[in-house]
């Protein structure tokens, strides 16, 4: 049952609305010709939603929409006038009305518009006191972002818990903007690097603190403001509920979604994606280079923040690590931000050869520690022996054609010998990525 609590100083206009919302079984409707009066309700019980009209004799709207939030009554309000315009719309909004209705005259579908708004407005906030019974941190790393820490930090919601906000050793404004905004929000702690350690290091010292502090959940944003909050109930959900340990943003869902992407970019990004299934194990990913991500408590204690690398590839990093004891991954999918002022500090070129070092040492660590160690698994004897024929395969190819150009040899059987192993090989590698890919079938099992 959803309680409403319906402001309206026009008896008809009071009662007709109150008896079409009250068809609706799930709807309970308490009805207010005055400010006052409604004040006087909220006192003495709780409301799921309230609905007021904009022009009242006492005070508008808007004005009971603030005094409510000076009271620290959070209840979502819609704005049901039939007085109004562009102006007091944005206005509404901006003083943080859930929505805003025009009354027109086809009251059924205006009824109806209103309605399907107060289901959306209790969702909303039963969802967020759900976030609030969980300790919920948002760890921003931030290394020269004067121009855009402050936007993010403003965007963080209310039923986040508590903000890391991580000064990597910045040379410009960014820990003044920093320190300004901590005393605007008492959820902001500050930490700061004296030397530039990167952002892997920046993430590392915020996870440490949302150990300390004991939250459930840590989610990264960057302080580039390309991160949508609003995107934020989707990375939440699956943690919340235990679907998951670890949600990783999606950007290449489609051509939309990645619209403002440079074409390199985007290959640089799909042959990173590549490399860092096979290294991870992951092979449901579909973005792992992105860094809007949130983890569980209880995987951020297993795999050890200490642990993680410090520079651009702690994601690809965190993917082995969470894989290797088994912790399941998810994606969700969201638009890219770009062109909105920041300035990647990836070079592609470096970046994909140092990153590659990293996934192959990365990826014979997670077949020593999962499939040797933890528990065993005969992948990773298809994994030597095909990489050990192909290897052969490659000295052979080359034996073969020294022999036949410098010596005429026949090439023939050292050809067909060649082809063998390399088919050989590749149907080892190929086997192995298929026991891999269904034993992450087989993450998750709460």
């Amino acid at each position: 049952m959803i309680s409403v609590l319906l402001v309206e100083d026009e008896p008809e206009v009071l009662e007709l609305t109150r008896l079409f919302l009250e068809r609706d079984t799930e709807l309970s409707v308490d009805a207010c010709l005055s400010v006052k009066e409604a004040l006087r309700k909220l006192n003495h019980k709780i409301y799921n939603v309230i609905v007021s009209d904009y022009v009242m004799p006492e005070i508008n709207g808007i004005q009971l929409l603030k005094t409510l939030k000076f009271q620290g009554i959070d209840t979502p309000l819609i704005i049901f006038t039939g007085k109004g315009g562009e102006e007091i719309a944005i206005e509404a909004l901006n003083s943080g009305a859930a929505f805003y209705l025009q009354k027109s005259e086809n009251p059924r579908f205006q009824f109806a518009k209103l309605r399907k708004m107060i289901y959306e407005a209790a969702l909303k906030q039963r969802t967020e006191e759900i976030y609030r019974e969980n300790n919920i941190c948002v760890v921003i790393p931030a290394f020269n972002e004067e121009k855009l820490i402050g936007p993010t930090l403003n965007s963080v919601p209310d039923y986040i818990f508590r903000i890391y906000a991580i000064d990597d050793a910045s040379t410009d404004r960014t820990p003044e903007i920093i320190r300004e905004y901590t005393e605007k929000d008492t959820r902001i702690k500050y930490i700061r690097h004296e030397k530039n350690k990167g952002v892997g290091a920046s993430i590392t010292s915020g996870y440490r603190e949302a150990l300390k502090e004991g939250m459930d959940i840590a989610v990264v944003m960057a302080g580039d403001n390309q991160m949508d909050p609003a995107f934020l109930p989707e990375f939440l959900d699956p943690l919340i509920k235990r679907r998951a340990d670890y949600a990783v943003g999606n950007r290449l869902q489609s051509t939309e979604y990645r619209k403002g992407m440079t074409q390199w970019r985007f290959f640089g990004n799909a042959l990173l994606t590549l490399l860092t299934k096979i290294a991870s194990g992951y092979w449901q990913l579909m973005d792992p280079q992105n860094g809007y991500t949130a983890i569980s408590r209880r995987a951020l204690e297993r795999i050890d923040p200490n642990n993680i690398y410090p520079r651009y590839g702690y994601c690809n990093d965190i993917l082995v690590r969470l894989n290797t004891y088994s912790f399941k991954a998810v994606n969700v999918n969201h638009p890219a931000r770009y062109n909105i002022g920041e300035i990647s500090g990836i070079r592609y070129r470096t970046y994909i050869l140092r990153l590659s070092r990293l996934l192959f040492k990365d990826f014979l660590w997670r077949l020593k520690e999962k499939y040797i160690i933890l528990n065993f698994h005969p992948l990773v004897f298809f994994y030597f022996f095909g990489t050990l024929s192909i290897i052969t395969s490659f000295f052979l190819g080359i034996y073969a054609l020294y022999g036949k150009i410098f010596d005429m040899q026949p090439l023939f059987i050292r050809a067909t010998l060649t082809l063998i192993l390399l088919f050989i090989g590749s149907m080892f590698i190929l086997f192995a990525m298929l026991f891999d890919m269904e034993q992450e079938r087989n993450i998750g099992m709460f």
